[in-house]
């Protein structure tokens, strides 16, 4: 199913406009292109059965369906590219994105923790250059924090 279905009948009530306390709301009307295709990705991996990879993973927890939505609507920003989406062993899910020589992965995992690794340099292989780590506080604003640190100066 499209994101043009899903919205088609929930439109006409978010056409109205947002109140003062809705004001971090991120409006999808404003959000960037590839929020929708980020959203649908997540929707058609929350799907995956047990067993997904062969290997006996179990699906994707919807806890971690739902941390990684509203990480996403969080930094919803035009500037950003486009992350990969992907099911992680363990019923997690992962979005990764990279911009020019840096690299920033989060996984959202069943229990709720949100893990990153970071990378920046021309060998994103090397063990130097990297940082890992867990999203304890206020996980979307030092996500976003992250997310800034990759678009900024090189």
């Amino acid at each position: 199913m499209s994101h043009s279905a899903v919205w088609e009948g929930v439109l006409p009530q978010l056409e109205e406009p947002a109140q003062n306390q809705w004001s971090k709301v991120t409006s999808l009307f404003t959000a960037a292109p590839w929020v929708f295709e980020v959203l649908d990705r997540i929707a058609a991996l929350a799907n995956l059965p047990n067993d997904w990879d062969g290997y006996g993973s179990p699906r994707i927890d919807p806890g971690a369906v739902a941390a990684a939505r509203r990480f996403v609507a969080s930094v919803a920003f035009k500037n950003l590219p486009c992350p990969n989406v992907s099911p992680v062993l363990g019923g997690s899910l992962g979005l990764q994105w990279r911009y020019g020589e840096k690299e920033l992965e989060f996984t959202f995992q069943p229990n709720g923790e949100i893990e990153f690794l970071r990378v920046l340099g021309a060998d994103l292989d090397r063990d130097e250059n990297m940082e890992t780590g867990t999203l304890r506080h206020e996980p979307e604003t030092a996500g976003l924090k992250f997310l800034l640190w990759m678009t900024g100066p090189r």
